[in-house]
C-alpha cells in the first residue's frame, strides 16, 4: 500500500549542455540557449514541477553532434532563472576545485535573495575536464571526500555572518565575515550525488539531498542505507535519482523513438563518454559500446527510462514504496516536448496512485 504521505518531488535536469543527455543525430538538435531554459523552466512551474537542476560543464565530447561542446554556466543560468520564475526550487553546481569558498558563500547568498529563498547548491566533486582546464590537482581522487567536506565547512560557517577563523589542511581564514546571510537557514540545502562509500559519508554527514544511480538493482537498497546513515548521525536526508526519460504513449511507442535514436548514435562521442582512453578507431569502438550496452551508452551517464505511461508511473512507484525516494529529476529528448507529455500522460497516473498532490 502506498504510503499516502510520502509524495514524489519532479525535477527537470537543464539542458545547459547541447542536445541534452542523448548522444545521436537524430534526436533533437538544439543549442543550450537562455532562452530554451527559460521556456522550459516556466512550462516546468506552469504543470507543477518542484525543481529545476542546472549541471556544471565546461567542455565536451566531441563526435558529429559535437557532444556538450556548447555549454552556459550553472549560476549564472539559475540566477536569471529566479527572476523568471516564482516558486520552482533551483540547484546550482559547482566543483569546490575550481572556486574557493569565500567566493561560493557570497555567491550563494546574493542566488537566494534574488530567488526569494530558492536557491540549492550541487557540489560536483571530479570531472575529466578539470585536467584539461589544468585545475586537476594531483592525486586529488584520493582525498576529494577529505577537501570539499573541508570547503563546505568553511562555506557553512561562512554563512552565519560571524567571523570566521580556520586553519585547515586547505584553507585558512583570519577573521573574515561573508554577510549578508543567506535568506534559508541555517543554509540552502546541499546536494550531493554519489555511488562511493566515502560520497555516502560525505552525503550523511555534510548534505541534505544525494542523488542515486537509478539504473542499479540496487537504487532502492542503496536510498535506504543513506537515509539510515544521516540518521545514526542525528540527521535526515532526501534522497534523489535521475532518469532521462524517452516517454511514448505505450512501451511500444516508446521503442520506436529508442529505436530511432538508436540509428543516428554518436559512435565516436559514445567511445569519448565511456571509453575515452581507446586508442583505436573510435567510431567502431563506439559501435560496439552501442551494441554491449544498449539503451545504456545512448545516453550520458544517467538512466535511461524508456516506456509508457503506465511503465515509468510504476517505475516512480516502485522508487517511492520500496526505496523511499524523495524525488526524481528528468531530462527528455525534447524538453518542451518530453513535459507536455509527461503532463498529460503520466501527472494523472501519479495523481490517481497518491504520489502527487
Amino acid at each position: 500500500m502506498i504510503d499516502q504521505r510520502r509524495k514524489i518531488r519532479l525535477g527537470v535536469f537543464m539542458p545547459v549542455g547541447n542536445n541534452g543527455w542523448i548522444l545521436s543525430k537524430t534526436s533533437p538538435q538544439y543549442l543550450p540557449t537562455y532562452q530554451l531554459n527559460k521556456d522550459v523552466s516556466q512550462l516546468a512551474e506552469k504543470i507543477g514541477f518542484d525543481y529545476l537542476f542546472s549541471m556544471a560543464k565546461w567542455s565536451g565530447y566531441g563526435g558529429e553532434t559535437r557532444f556538450w561542446e556548447y555549454s552556459i554556466e550553472s549560476f549564472t543560468l539559475m540566477s536569471a532563472l529566479a527572476a523568471a520564475t516564482s516558486r520552482l526550487r533551483l540547484v546550482a553546481s559547482i566543483s569546490p576545485i575550481l572556486i574557493h569558498p569565500t567566493i561560493v558563500a557570497k555567491m550563494m547568498a546574493t542566488l537566494d535573495d534574488i530567488s526569494g529563498g530558492r536557491i540549492g547548491l550541487n557540489i560536483v566533486s571530479s570531472d575529466v575536464e578539470y585536467h584539461r582546464m589544468g585545475l586537476y590537482p594531483k592525486d586529488f581522487m584520493s582525498y576529494r571526500h577529505k577537501y570539499i567536506d573541508e570547503w563546505l565547512t568553511v562555506v557553512k560557517r561562512l554563512w552565519t555572518g560571524e567571523p570566521v577563523d580556520f586553519d585547515g589542511e586547505y584553507f585558512k581564514l583570519t577573521g573574515y565575515a561573508s554577510n549578508p546571510r543567506p535568506i534559508q537557514q541555517p543554509w540552502p540545502p546541499i546536494v550531493y550525488a554519489t555511488s562511493s562509500e566515502g560520497g555516502f559519508r560525505f552525503v550523511a554527514e555534510q548534505c541534505d539531498e544525494a542523488f542515486i544511480l537509478c539504473g542499479s538493482d540496487e537504487r532502492n537498497a542503496n536510498s535506504k542505507v543513506l537515509k539510515q546513515m544521516a540518521a545514526d548521525r542525528g540527521r535526515s536526508i532526501k534522497t534523489q535519482g535521475d532518469v532521462a526519460l524517452i516517454l511514448g504513449e505505450t512501451d511500444a511507442d516508446a521503442q520506436r523513438i529508442a529505436e530511432h535514436i538508436r540509428e543516428g548514435a554518436d559512435t565516436e562521442a559514445i567511445t569519448n563518454v565511456y571509453d575515452r582512453g581507446y586508442q583505436g578507431d573510435r567510431r567502431a569502438r563506439g559501435r560496439e559500446l552501442l551494441a554491449e550496452g544498449f539503451p545504456q551508452t545512448l545516453v550520458y551517464r544517467t538512466f535511461p527510462l524508456i516506456g509508457g505511461p503506465e511503465r515509468v508511473a510504476d517505475f516512480i512507484e516502485d522508487m517511492v514504496v520500496n526505496g523511499e525516494f524523495d524525488g526524481i529529476l528528468c531530462s527528455f529528448p525534447d524538453f518542451i516536448d518530453g513535459l507536455e507529455r509527461f503532463n498529460d500522460l503520466v501527472m494523472p497516473l501519479l495523481r490517481k496512485r497518491g504520489l502527487r498532490g
